[in-house]
């Protein structure tokens, strides 16, 4: 969508000073029912709008609604004759006939980074190179902060593919001390196992831990301390902040499966 500039067609560099291009992202209620686990995920970040009609679709993007109308419609034949203009035959999301009552999600989407091509040379161990190609011993490196895996780009969908292939090469190299369990042996008595009572909290008890330097959040009926864990969140921070001392669950379900608490030890049930 940058192609359009010349400038940076010429530079791959885009001018900082140049506004930024945007556009409109349109979802019918089928289309929303579809992805209803990541819609219900962006509406609650307030990155969608939800939108009861054409009119206040056409409003919200500042455009005729007559034209909005026009386009809609032609769109809802063609799905009909089963092609369009261009050839497509595949049509999903068609909005339903009555626009009046649709009801639609909309969200602006602009040009962002979301993947880094450069970074430390490494090798097929996943070691770091000095600039004569040679291993820095006890240096590693996986992921974005890497170079030179894909060259000059990549196919899509091989970021994730990268992280976890060398990090995976690279977490059987380096001895990694086993994380501490809620039940441990009793290091005095090799034949007990002492288990660690987890206390047992309320509502108001998470209530008061609401600050980003003081985080709790309750997710399916256990209390979580993720106060170390909010700089390090891929996401953001913002996210992980704006539920502290509350109930996450339903936010949490709506991107993530429950196994990924197993790495962290709740604090206490309610």
């Amino acid at each position: 969508m940058l192609s359009h500039d010349s400038s940076y067609e010429q530079s791959k560099k885009w001018n900082v000073d140049r506004q930024v291009p945007t556009f409109s992202l349109v979802l019918s209620s089928s289309a929303a029912e579809g992805a209803r686990k990541h819609v219900d995920h962006y509406m609650n970040k307030g990155l969608l709008t939800k939108l009861d009609g054409v009119d206040s679709l056409a409003k919200w993007m500042n455009v005729s609604a007559s034209i909005l109308k026009g386009t809609l419609q032609r769109y809802q034949d063609d799905a009909e004759n089963g092609t369009d203009q261009w050839g497509k035959t595949s049509f999903s999301g068609v909005p339903q006939t009555s626009l009046s009552d649709e009801v639609f999600y909309a969200g602006t989407v602009t040009p962002v980074l979301h993947y880094c091509m450069g970074g430390l040379t490494i090798d097929k161990h996943g070691s770091v190179l000095d600039e004569e190609k040679n291993v820095i011993p006890g240096l590693h490196a996986a992921g974005e902060v890497s170079g030179g895996v894909h060259g000059d780009n990549r196919l899509g969908g091989n970021s994730l593919l990268e992280c976890t292939v060398f990090g995976t090469i690279v977490g059987k190299k380096v001895p990694i001390r086993p994380r501490a369990s809620i039940q441990q042996m009793n290091q005095n008595d090799g034949m007990n196992k002492q288990t660690i009572e987890i206390p047992k909290l309320t509502m108001n008890d998470v209530e008061q831990h609401n600050t980003e330097e003081d985080c709790w959040i309750a997710i399916h009926g256990k209390v979580y301390d993720l106060t170390e864990f909010v700089e390090e969140h891929p996401a953001g921070p913002e996210s992980i902040i704006e539920l502290a001392g509350k109930d996450g669950t339903a936010e949490f379900e709506a991107v993530h499966g429950v196994n990924i608490l197993e790495d962290f030890d709740p604090v206490g049930i309610l």
